[in-house]
């Protein structure tokens, strides 16, 4: 005959095996293990807030068509012709105003 159990006698759950919190790592240690797992995460970028002007100025009517067709005929704006030209002499010239971030329109 097969004994019984009974719950009385069941073993009683182990005790949880409390860890001692470990003392906080430095920047290096953090390093090492990053680099020992292998990780290829790029290394995080923070943005600038880019604040915007409007630069508005008068030209001669003849300047803003050659202007215009400058643009059209390299196929870019005429912001970009301008910042352009004055990256070419030397000013300091944000990359992202070089490109052409015009809203593209929805057909």
């Amino acid at each position: 005959m097969a004994p019984k159990n009974f719950k009385s006698v069941e073993k009683l759950p182990e005790a949880p095996v409390v860890v001692p919190p470990s003392p906080p790592a430095d920047t290096e240690t953090l390093r090492r293990v990053a680099a020992e797992a292998g990780r290829s995460m790029p290394p995080a970028t923070v943005r600038q807030v880019r604040r915007t002007v409007l630069v508005n100025i008068k030209v001669s009517e003849g300047l803003a068509i050659a202007l215009a067709d400058r643009a059209q005929a390299e196929g870019i704006t005429q912001k970009q012709v301008i910042t352009r030209a004055l990256h070419a002499l030397g000013l300091p010239v944000d990359p992202l105003d070089l490109e052409d971030r015009s809203p593209r329109r929805r057909r």
